[in-house]
């Protein structure tokens, strides 16, 4: 859980450019959560943020103990999620590429373009207890002037 809000505090737009890789994501069975690798969470992640979906972000963003929808209060769930919604709301996206980083995570870069403005990002995906791959954070300090007011 306390890997959760800190993703969370570093979170406080499928899209039309898709991935560089060229291939779709990998589904899991529909009543499942997660994906089945990093590219496949971060690629449904942005899906799910772009169509506005809470209920399918809350099934790919989580931890190690598996999906956020399943580790607080929906009330707590769905606040969190909107703040996400305003900071990730995208034109597109491109994933460069992802390295391994600490505790049995990867790092993905991603630039995501909202209008004219273009930022690079990093997403962490890890490994649920499912063998599962969920978006566990997302570094929001360059996505700041994206949730601005004015």
């Amino acid at each position: 859980m306390r890997k959760l809000i800190i993703g969370l505090a570093l979170v406080a737009g499928c899209s039309s450019g898709g991935t560089m890789r060229g291939n779709p994501a990998p589904l899991v069975p529909s009543n499942d959560t997660g994906a089945l690798n990093p590219y496949a969470a971060v690629d449904q992640f942005m899906a799910a943020v772009k169509a506005e979906d809470l209920q399918a972000m809350g099934a790919i963003w989580g931890t190690p103990d598996g999906p956020a929808r399943d580790q607080m209060s929906q009330d707590v769930l769905q606040q969190r999620e909107l703040i996400m919604l305003c900071y990730l709301k995208h034109d597109s996206y491109k994933i460069l590429g992802d390295a391994p980083s600490m505790d049995n995570t990867r790092a993905l870069s991603v630039d995501v373009t909202r209008k004219e403005r273009t930022h690079a990002t990093t997403f962490t995906a890890v490994r649920g207890k499912n063998g599962h791959w969920y978006v566990e954070a997302v570094d929001i300090q360059p996505l700041t002037d994206f949730c601005a007011k004015g």
